[in-house]
Protein backbone atom coordinates (compact mmCIF):
# COMPACT_ATOMS: atom_id res chain seq x y z
CA UNK A 1 0.00 0.00 0.00
CA UNK A 2 1.11 3.45 -0.56
CA UNK A 3 0.15 6.54 0.36
CA UNK A 4 -0.05 9.60 -1.59
CA UNK A 5 -0.59 13.19 -0.33
CA UNK A 6 -2.26 15.60 -3.13
CA UNK A 7 -4.21 12.84 -4.63
CA UNK A 8 -7.02 15.34 -5.89
CA UNK A 9 -4.34 17.89 -7.70
CA UNK A 10 -3.44 17.88 -11.22
CA UNK A 11 -0.84 15.44 -11.24
CA UNK A 12 -1.76 13.72 -7.74
CA UNK A 13 -4.75 12.51 -9.79
CA UNK A 14 -3.13 11.27 -12.36
CA UNK A 15 -0.28 9.29 -10.47
CA UNK A 16 -3.30 7.46 -8.56
CA UNK A 17 -5.46 6.71 -11.34
CA UNK A 18 -2.21 5.23 -13.43
CA UNK A 19 -0.98 3.36 -10.19
CA UNK A 20 -4.76 1.68 -9.82
CA UNK A 21 -4.53 1.02 -13.57
CA UNK A 22 -1.07 -0.91 -12.75
CA UNK A 23 -2.60 -2.88 -10.08
CA UNK A 24 -1.00 -1.15 -7.05
CA UNK A 25 -3.06 -0.61 -3.67
CA UNK A 26 -3.24 3.54 -3.19
CA UNK A 27 -5.03 5.37 -0.34
CA UNK A 28 -5.40 8.70 -0.72
CA UNK A 29 -5.17 11.66 1.73
CA UNK A 30 -7.16 14.59 1.12
CA UNK A 31 -9.11 17.16 2.43
CA UNK A 32 -12.38 16.50 0.88
CA UNK A 33 -13.60 12.94 0.98
CA UNK A 34 -16.47 13.59 -1.70
CA UNK A 35 -14.69 15.55 -4.39
CA UNK A 36 -11.85 12.44 -4.39
CA UNK A 37 -13.89 9.72 -4.68
CA UNK A 38 -15.62 11.43 -7.70
CA UNK A 39 -12.18 12.30 -9.22
CA UNK A 40 -10.34 9.12 -7.97
CA UNK A 41 -10.39 5.67 -9.36
CA UNK A 42 -12.65 2.81 -8.05
CA UNK A 43 -10.29 0.61 -5.57
CA UNK A 44 -8.59 3.94 -4.16
CA UNK A 45 -8.42 4.05 -0.17
CA UNK A 46 -9.53 7.42 0.68
CA UNK A 47 -9.04 9.42 4.31
CA UNK A 48 -9.25 12.85 5.26
CA UNK A 49 -6.20 14.22 6.45
CA UNK A 50 -5.04 17.82 6.61
CA UNK A 51 -1.11 18.51 5.94
CA UNK A 52 -1.00 20.55 9.48
CA UNK A 53 -2.52 17.53 11.16
CA UNK A 54 0.35 14.86 11.63
CA UNK A 55 -1.75 12.89 13.97
CA UNK A 56 -4.30 12.09 10.95
CA UNK A 57 -1.67 11.81 8.46
CA UNK A 58 0.54 9.36 11.10
CA UNK A 59 -2.93 7.25 10.92
CA UNK A 60 -3.35 7.60 7.34
CA UNK A 61 0.26 5.90 6.98
CA UNK A 62 -0.19 3.46 8.64
CA UNK A 63 0.18 0.06 7.17
CA UNK A 64 1.69 1.67 3.77
CA UNK A 65 5.32 0.79 2.74
CA UNK A 66 5.55 3.99 0.76
CA UNK A 67 4.88 7.72 0.93
CA UNK A 68 4.40 10.10 -2.33
CA UNK A 69 3.78 13.65 -0.91
CA UNK A 70 2.52 15.47 -4.10
CA UNK A 71 0.37 17.99 -2.30
CA UNK A 72 1.96 21.43 -2.57
CA UNK A 73 1.05 25.53 -2.93
CA UNK A 74 1.18 27.55 -6.23
CA UNK A 75 0.25 30.92 -6.89
CA UNK A 76 -0.69 31.90 -3.16
CA UNK A 77 1.20 34.06 -0.56
CA UNK A 78 4.63 34.34 0.13
CA UNK A 79 3.50 32.61 3.78
CA UNK A 80 0.97 30.62 2.57
CA UNK A 81 3.48 29.01 0.00
CA UNK A 82 6.17 27.85 2.80
CA UNK A 83 3.48 26.84 4.99
CA UNK A 84 1.87 24.44 2.86
CA UNK A 85 5.45 23.63 0.74
CA UNK A 86 7.60 23.38 4.08
CA UNK A 87 5.89 23.04 7.03
CA UNK A 88 3.80 20.35 5.41
CA UNK A 89 6.20 18.21 4.16
CA UNK A 90 7.62 18.12 8.03
CA UNK A 91 4.33 17.01 9.27
CA UNK A 92 4.17 14.66 6.62
CA UNK A 93 7.67 13.37 6.87
CA UNK A 94 6.47 13.04 10.57
CA UNK A 95 3.87 10.66 9.96
CA UNK A 96 5.80 8.52 7.86
CA UNK A 97 8.24 7.98 10.46
CA UNK A 98 5.86 7.53 13.09
CA UNK A 99 3.79 5.20 11.09
CA UNK A 100 6.96 2.88 9.84
CA UNK A 101 6.93 3.70 6.71
CA UNK A 102 10.20 2.71 4.56
CA UNK A 103 10.25 4.52 1.58
CA UNK A 104 9.54 8.55 0.84
CA UNK A 105 9.52 9.87 -2.32
CA UNK A 106 8.70 14.27 -2.16
CA UNK A 107 7.27 16.08 -5.69
CA UNK A 108 9.69 18.95 -5.82
CA UNK A 109 10.24 21.14 -8.80
CA UNK A 110 13.01 21.64 -11.70
CA UNK A 111 12.65 25.46 -10.52
CA UNK A 112 14.24 24.23 -7.18
CA UNK A 113 17.53 23.32 -8.92
CA UNK A 114 18.17 25.41 -11.77
CA UNK A 115 21.14 27.00 -11.93
CA UNK A 116 22.11 30.66 -13.24
CA UNK A 117 23.26 28.85 -16.80
CA UNK A 118 20.15 27.40 -17.03
CA UNK A 119 21.00 23.95 -15.79
CA UNK A 120 18.85 21.83 -14.87
CA UNK A 121 21.02 18.57 -13.08
CA UNK A 122 19.99 15.83 -10.81
CA UNK A 123 23.69 16.91 -8.90
CA UNK A 124 23.25 20.51 -9.45
CA UNK A 125 26.71 22.35 -9.96
CA UNK A 126 25.83 26.19 -9.13
CA UNK A 127 22.93 27.07 -6.37
CA UNK A 128 19.34 27.77 -7.12
CA UNK A 129 18.57 30.34 -9.39
CA UNK A 130 15.21 31.24 -8.61
CA UNK A 131 13.65 33.36 -5.74
CA UNK A 132 10.44 33.70 -5.78
CA UNK A 133 8.09 32.34 -3.11
CA UNK A 134 7.55 29.21 -4.87
CA UNK A 135 10.83 27.87 -6.02
CA UNK A 136 12.64 29.12 -2.39
CA UNK A 137 10.01 26.91 -0.54
CA UNK A 138 10.52 24.02 -3.16
CA UNK A 139 14.32 23.95 -2.42
CA UNK A 140 13.83 24.57 1.28
CA UNK A 141 11.81 21.21 1.68
CA UNK A 142 13.94 19.41 -0.82
CA UNK A 143 17.11 19.76 2.00
CA UNK A 144 14.04 18.70 4.73
CA UNK A 145 13.56 15.93 2.93
CA UNK A 146 17.01 14.71 1.44
CA UNK A 147 18.31 14.89 5.10
CA UNK A 148 15.50 12.87 6.80
CA UNK A 149 16.87 10.50 9.31
CA UNK A 150 15.23 7.05 9.03
CA UNK A 151 13.51 6.53 6.46
CA UNK A 152 14.90 6.45 2.59
CA UNK A 153 13.74 9.21 1.15
CA UNK A 154 14.09 10.28 -2.19
CA UNK A 155 12.66 13.52 -4.98
CA UNK A 156 11.58 13.75 -7.90
CA UNK A 157 12.04 16.86 -9.51
CA UNK A 158 9.27 17.24 -12.78
CA UNK A 159 9.52 19.63 -15.35
CA UNK A 160 6.78 22.18 -16.25
CA UNK A 161 3.44 19.20 -16.29
CA UNK A 162 0.72 19.10 -19.00
CA UNK A 163 -1.19 16.91 -20.49
CA UNK A 164 -4.45 13.98 -19.86
CA UNK A 165 -5.12 14.70 -16.00
CA UNK A 166 -8.38 12.94 -14.21
CA UNK A 167 -8.60 16.70 -12.89
CA UNK A 168 -9.31 17.91 -16.40
CA UNK A 169 -7.88 21.03 -18.38
CA UNK A 170 -5.88 22.82 -15.74
CA UNK A 171 -2.56 23.66 -14.68
CA UNK A 172 -0.43 24.26 -17.87
CA UNK A 173 -3.41 22.79 -20.32
CA UNK A 174 -5.24 25.90 -19.00
CA UNK A 175 -2.48 28.28 -20.14
CA UNK A 176 -2.59 26.44 -23.46
CA UNK A 177 -6.15 26.53 -23.77
CA UNK A 178 -6.52 30.12 -23.00
CA UNK A 179 -3.83 31.34 -24.84
CA UNK A 180 -5.42 28.98 -28.12
CA UNK A 181 -8.77 31.18 -27.60
CA UNK A 182 -6.75 34.41 -27.64
CA UNK A 183 -7.03 34.97 -23.96
CA UNK A 184 -3.54 35.33 -22.82
CA UNK A 185 -2.45 38.53 -23.85
CA UNK A 186 1.39 37.42 -24.14
CA UNK A 187 3.82 35.25 -22.69
CA UNK A 188 7.92 35.10 -22.86
CA UNK A 189 9.71 32.27 -25.05
CA UNK A 190 11.59 31.35 -22.74
CA UNK A 191 13.04 27.58 -23.23
CA UNK A 192 11.97 25.26 -20.72
CA UNK A 193 11.47 21.31 -19.74
CA UNK A 194 8.08 20.00 -20.27
CA UNK A 195 6.65 16.91 -19.03
CA UNK A 196 3.58 14.97 -19.71
CA UNK A 197 1.51 14.22 -16.40
CA UNK A 198 0.98 10.30 -16.97
CA UNK A 199 4.61 10.15 -17.67
CA UNK A 200 5.51 12.44 -14.57
CA UNK A 201 3.47 9.86 -12.55
CA UNK A 202 5.33 7.02 -13.98
CA UNK A 203 8.31 8.63 -12.76
CA UNK A 204 7.20 8.54 -9.30
CA UNK A 205 6.41 5.08 -9.39
CA UNK A 206 10.08 4.17 -10.72
CA UNK A 207 11.91 6.85 -8.11
CA UNK A 208 9.34 4.98 -5.47
CA UNK A 209 10.08 1.55 -6.64
CA UNK A 210 13.97 1.82 -7.84
CA UNK A 211 15.05 5.47 -6.77
CA UNK A 212 17.96 5.50 -4.29
CA UNK A 213 17.37 7.09 -0.67
CA UNK A 214 19.21 10.79 -0.98
CA UNK A 215 18.98 11.42 -4.63
CA UNK A 216 16.87 13.37 -6.90
CA UNK A 217 15.20 11.95 -9.95
CA UNK A 218 14.43 15.01 -12.81
CA UNK A 219 11.55 14.59 -15.43
CA UNK A 220 11.39 15.56 -18.19
CA UNK A 221 10.14 14.55 -21.68
CA UNK A 222 11.99 17.89 -23.61
CA UNK A 223 13.08 21.48 -23.69
CA UNK A 224 10.79 24.05 -25.99
CA UNK A 225 9.80 27.66 -26.02
CA UNK A 226 6.57 28.46 -24.76
CA UNK A 227 5.92 30.05 -27.68
CA UNK A 228 6.78 26.81 -29.82
CA UNK A 229 4.54 24.88 -27.49
CA UNK A 230 1.37 27.17 -27.55
CA UNK A 231 1.53 27.72 -31.31
CA UNK A 232 2.12 24.07 -31.74
CA UNK A 233 -0.95 23.60 -29.63
CA UNK A 234 -2.91 26.37 -31.55
CA UNK A 235 -1.99 24.60 -34.37
CA UNK A 236 -3.60 20.85 -33.50
CA UNK A 237 -6.99 22.48 -32.35
CA UNK A 238 -7.60 25.67 -34.82
CA UNK A 239 -6.72 28.05 -32.32
CA UNK A 240 -5.16 31.52 -32.43
CA UNK A 241 -1.01 32.50 -32.38
CA UNK A 242 -0.68 34.35 -28.97
CA UNK A 243 1.78 36.80 -29.01
CA UNK A 244 5.46 35.59 -28.31
CA UNK A 245 7.74 38.40 -26.21
CA UNK A 246 11.63 38.02 -26.16
CA UNK A 247 13.49 36.31 -23.10
CA UNK A 248 13.89 38.89 -20.39
CA UNK A 249 10.35 40.60 -21.15
CA UNK A 250 7.98 41.63 -18.73
CA UNK A 251 4.70 40.93 -18.31
CA UNK A 252 1.78 42.87 -17.71
CA UNK A 253 -0.14 43.07 -14.29
CA UNK A 254 -2.88 40.57 -15.44
CA UNK A 255 -0.51 38.08 -16.30
CA UNK A 256 -2.01 34.52 -15.12
CA UNK A 257 0.26 32.27 -12.64
CA UNK A 258 1.51 30.24 -15.21
CA UNK A 259 2.20 32.37 -18.05
CA UNK A 260 3.95 34.60 -15.39
CA UNK A 261 6.44 31.41 -15.34
CA UNK A 262 7.31 32.58 -18.55
CA UNK A 263 8.48 35.83 -17.63
CA UNK A 264 10.31 33.93 -14.32
CA UNK A 265 12.36 31.52 -16.52
CA UNK A 266 13.29 34.20 -19.49
CA UNK A 267 15.55 35.80 -17.08
CA UNK A 268 18.05 33.12 -17.28
CA UNK A 269 19.57 30.96 -20.31
CA UNK A 270 17.64 28.55 -22.38
CA UNK A 271 17.01 25.45 -19.98
CA UNK A 272 19.04 21.91 -20.55
CA UNK A 273 18.86 19.09 -18.52
CA UNK A 274 20.95 16.48 -17.16
CA UNK A 275 18.55 13.40 -16.15
CA UNK A 276 20.54 10.26 -16.47
CA UNK A 277 19.65 9.12 -12.89
CA UNK A 278 16.29 9.20 -14.20
CA UNK A 279 16.83 7.48 -17.43
CA UNK A 280 18.64 4.69 -15.46
CA UNK A 281 15.55 3.97 -13.83
CA UNK A 282 13.96 3.12 -16.70
CA UNK A 283 12.48 6.88 -17.28
CA UNK A 284 11.60 7.10 -21.04
CA UNK A 285 8.89 10.16 -21.78
CA UNK A 286 7.29 10.64 -24.64
CA UNK A 287 8.64 13.86 -26.31
CA UNK A 288 7.13 17.61 -26.44
CA UNK A 289 5.49 17.13 -29.85
CA UNK A 290 4.13 13.71 -29.69
CA UNK A 291 2.65 15.31 -25.84
CA UNK A 292 1.24 18.45 -27.23
CA UNK A 293 -0.43 16.05 -30.28
CA UNK A 294 -2.00 13.74 -27.42
CA UNK A 295 -3.04 16.71 -25.27
CA UNK A 296 -4.70 18.89 -28.10
CA UNK A 297 -7.00 15.47 -29.12
CA UNK A 298 -7.36 14.90 -25.56
CA UNK A 299 -8.76 18.70 -24.37
CA UNK A 300 -11.43 17.75 -28.15
CA UNK A 301 -12.66 15.15 -26.77
CA UNK A 302 -13.75 16.56 -23.35
CA UNK A 303 -15.65 19.18 -25.24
Amino acid sequence: MMLVTGATGFLGSALVDLAVRRGLEVRAAVRDAGRARALLPAGTDVVVADLGDVDALTRAARGCTGVLHLAGSVGHSPEETRRVNVDGTRSVLSAAAAAGVRRFVYTSSSAAIMDADGLLAEEPVGPPALTDAYSVSKAEAEAVVLAAPGIEAMVVNPVNVYGPSPQGPHSYNGLFLAAARGEVPAVVDATVGWVLAEDAALGHLLALEHGEPGRRYLLCGGTATFGHVLHAFAGHVGGERVRVLPPGSALGEDAGTFARRSEVYGRFPPVHVDDRDARALGFAPRGVDEGLALTAAWTGALR
